[in-house]
């Protein structure tokens, strides 16, 4: 019996692959079944590995992620009533079995917490086009930007995924635009840094950086930012065990679970 982990090869390379994957193993570990990790290339069509995990009998459940807001993968998974969970909300009209990470809730945090540093020329950098948490980022950000009266970009030259030469090229000239910022994730981090070092700027004092984290990239960094965990060991464990209670129950509804984001946190205080 095998469970099987749809994956986006590009994850492999960000900062909170391995701590989904161990949640997942952990799930997973003496319950029977067997773990498998099917990668989904970018350049295929998105049904490629669905159908061939179908035809093949390779998996009695799946797990999957990068959702988009009309996910063709879990229409094509609920059409046939296989089993899976998404790691990542949408907005088809069936209900589905997911979990999540309430970002939006985190993108209003994340500019309360600039405006109490008086910041008020904010942006934030988005996941990939159209990726569903990008539209919730969005939403709380705007959100949050109108309730406190403060000028918000959400960009869109480059995203969390841009190589560090796109977002330097984006860096180097829009940076001094803006006294705040909101990263979704880690990756961005150093050529940020970088460009406004280049520019003369210091975190902490010209500009603050609200960060949500997974790993421990932002702890070895003697750089003043503001951070959120994002929990992904606890994502992939949710993930792994909600699958299973599925397969043990199908006539229950679908679960669904969004972790709230914890408090921001000040890391590595700005020197008076």
């Amino acid at each position: 019996m095998n469970l099987a982990y749809l994956m986006d090869p590009a994850a492999a390379q960000q900062t909170g692959f391995m701590q989904l994957l161990a949640g997942l193993s952990v799930a997973v570990r003496d319950s029977g079944y067997h773990l498998l990790v099917l990668p989904e290339p970018a350049e295929r069509d998105s049904l490629d590995i669905v159908r061939y995990m179908l035809q093949r009998r390779l998996a009695d459940g799946a797990v999957l992620t990068h959702t988009t807001p009309q996910d063709e993968r879990l229409k094509f998974l609920q059409e046939r009533s296989f089993p899976f969970i998404a790691h990542g909300r949408t907005a088809l009209p069936t209900p589905h079995a997911s979990v999540d990470f309430d970002n939006a809730a985190f993108a209003e945090k994340a500019v309360d917490c600039l405006v109490g540093r008086q910041r008020r020329r904010l942006a934030l950098i988005l996941p990939r086009a159209n990726a569903s948490y990008r539209d919730h980022l969005r939403e709380g950000f705007t959100r949050a930007c109108l309730r406190n009266r403060v000028a918000g970009d959400s960009v869109e030259a480059i995203d969390l995924d841009s190589s560090p030469a796109e977002i330097n090229d984006w860096a180097r000239p829009s940076l001094s635009a803006y006294d705040g910022l909101v990263l979704a994730g880690e990756s961005p981090l150093l050529p940020l840094l970088g460009a406004l070092s280049d520019l003369g700027r210091h975190p902490g004092h010209d500009l603050d950086i609200v960060l949500k984290y997974s790993s421990t990239l932002p702890c070895s960094l003697r750089i003043p930012l503001f951070v959120c965990h994002e929990n992904l060991h606890q994502a992939g464990l949710s993930l792994g065990l909600s699958l299973l209670q599925m397969l043990a129950h199908p006539e229950a509804p679908p679960p669904q679970m969004l972790f709230s984001p914890p408090t921001i946190e000040t890391l590595h205080h700005a020197n008076a």
